[in-house]
């Protein structure tokens, strides 16, 4: 379970127009889930993705019959009247008397897009006002005829939220926010740290490579996930080798899971012994094919059709780790390794939440790779940017595709004829 923090009245948040769903993806199915689970930790009947400082137009209710999502809500039509208590989430302690219609219909869109309609009476009615309210920055307390005194008969709360627990798993899980570790440290490791503060984790740390200067004046730059990391106020750890000067730092903060996405340093056994639950990579191939620091280059020498990520635990090797998760890709025509780049970086935030959320149900898959099908690709080089017009033209054209973007620029080399 990933629950979210509730945003209380005095909070500018509830008082926003939340704006229209528009991309329906893994990112909004998380959202709902936690929001799901948000409530019912809460004990309530109804959560608005504004009470948890997402301005979307998205809501979940349930009411004892069974969980309802609902994606660009609107009430179409309304019926009767009924006066009675109400609370809310966002309010906590207060209570008031709302009159609501007694019977409304909605109109919406699942967690997929496709076009739904609900029609609720009774309580199931006042839940979809409600809930709906908050959308456009409308709190109950505009509504209430009359707060009531904390000894009144307050709002009813909450019908029992259904099932158990949670599958206990390997240790993931067992109701209490992950707290997480990440490592990362180029414009590929972006997305996924930001993946993972969208989900709801707790990113307690992030470690990353030490500044350092780049381009011809030689100035000192913070790496891409550095940057992030401070606009989103999570500390930030530069350890020359984590091993050595990391480690501590490391054990401080006790993670549950690290996350890697092509963090720079391999990971000693000492570090992989201190988060509980292990650590789990972002590997731009579909391995056991590409492994090693430059996946995505290689992919595009070898003239590969088709690419992907893969999740994985990390263990002593170089991505020789049990795979987790994978999804695919095709290599269009015209893809660089900057566009590949991008793309697979996209598919790896995602991919890694995935792998997060099964393995807290229990249900992720874990798969030894197989050794004969394994490749092992070595750094891109200054050398690797030359030409050999020797080599077939789609060789050369792959070489350039491969290298592309390259700050070093590409070189040309041409056979030497000597005159006989």
């Amino acid at each position: 379970m990933a629950t979210r923090k509730i945003v209380e009245i005095g909070d500018e948040k509830l008082r926003k127009h939340a704006k229209k769903v528009e991309k329906f993806d893994l990112r909004l199915r998380i959202l709902l889930k936690d929001m799901a689970d948000t409530m019912y930790k809460a004990d309530g009947v109804g959560l608005a993705a504004p009470q948890v400082g997402i301005l979307k137009r998205a809501v979940v209710v349930d009411v004892g019959e069974g969980l309802i999502e609902l994606v660009n809500p609107e009430i179409v039509s309304a019926e009767g009247e009924q006066s009675g208590p109400e609370g809310c989430l966002s309010v906590p302690g207060r209570s008031g008397i709302v009159v609501r219609p007694e019977r409304v219909t909605v109109r919406a869109q699942n967690a997929h897009g496709e076009p739904i309609e609900v029609t609720g009476e009774g309580f199931l009615a006042r839940a979809f006002c409600h809930e709906i309210d908050h959308l456009d920055g409308i709190v109950f307390t505009d509504h209430a005829t009359r707060m009531l005194e904390p000894n009144e008969n307050g709002a009813r709360n909450l019908p029992r939220r259904r099932g158990g627990g949670r599958r206990s798993g390997d240790g993931w899980g067992g109701g209490r926010r992950v707290k997480v570790v990440f490592m990362g440290t180029p414009d590929f490791s972006v997305p996924t740290l930001q993946a993972l503060v969208d989900a709801g984790y707790e990113v307690a740390g992030v470690f990353t490579q030490p500044d350092r200067p780049k381009g011809r004046g030689g100035k000192v730059q913070m790496s891409p996930v550095k940057e992030l990391a401070l606009r989103l106020g999570i500390p930030v750890f530069q350890p020359l080798k984590i091993r050595a000067d990391g480690l501590e730092p490391l054990r401080a903060l006790a993670p549950d899971v690290c996350v890697t996405a092509a963090f720079g340093q391999i990971l000693s056994q000492e570090v992989l012994d201190v988060p509980r639950l292990g650590t789990v990579n972002v590997h731009a191939s579909l391995l056991p094919r590409h492994r090693g620091a430059a996946p995505v280059q290689w992919a595009l020498l070898s003239g590969d059709a088709v690419t992907g990520v893969t999740t994985m635990f990390t263990d002593r090797g170089i991505d020789t780790g049990d795979m987790l998760l994978r999804a695919e890709t095709p290599i269009l025509p015209d893809d660089t390794a900057g566009t590949l780049t991008d793309r697979l970086a996209k598919m790896g935030a995602e991919l890694l939440i995935e792998t997060l959320r099964r393995l807290e149900a229990g249900d992720c898959p874990r798969e030894k790779q197989d050794e004969a099908l394994a490749t092992y690709d070595p750094k891109v080089d200054k050398e690797m940017g030359r030409l050999d017009f020797t080599q077939t033209t789609r060789e050369c054209v792959n070489r350039v595709r491969a290298m592309s973007p390259w700050h070093l620029g590409h070189f040309t080399w041409m056979p030497v004829v000597k005159a006989l």
